[in-house]
C-alpha cells in the first residue's frame, strides 16, 4: 500500500509539473491548491511511516518482555480480560 500511495503522489506531481505553463488563471489557482495538498499528503504519509516504525519497535519490546516473563504476562492478560469482561457486562 505504501508503494501505491507513493506512486499516486509521484503521478500527481508529474501532472502538476507537466501542466505548469498551459493553464489560465483559475487553473493556476487550482494548481497551487493541488500542490499544497500533495505536500500535506506527503507529510502525513511520512508521519504514518514514523508511527509504523515506532509501533514495530514497541511490539519488539513487548515480545521481549513476554518471553522473559511468560507466566506474569499470562496472568496480566487474564486479569485485564476479567476486568474488561466485568466492565462490558455491567448494566
Amino acid at each position: 500500500m505504501a508503494r501505491e500511495v507513493r506512486g499516486v503522489l509521484a503521478d500527481a506531481e508529474q501532472l502538476l509539473h507537466a501542466t505548469a505553463g498551459e493553464l489560465g488563471e483559475k487553473a493556476h489557482t487550482v494548481r497551487k491548491e493541488l500542490a499544497r495538498k500533495i505536500e500535506a499528503a506527503k507529510e502525513r504519509f511520512h508521519n504514518l511511516e514514523d508511527v509504523k516504525e515506532a509501533a514495530e519497535e514497541g511490539l519488539k519490546e513487548v515480545d521481549q518482555v513476554i518471553r522473559k516473563h511468560p507466566y506474569e504476562s499470562v496472568g496480566a492478560a487474564l486479569v485485564a480480560g476479567l476486568i474488561l469482561g466485568a466492565l462490558l457486562n455491567r448494566k
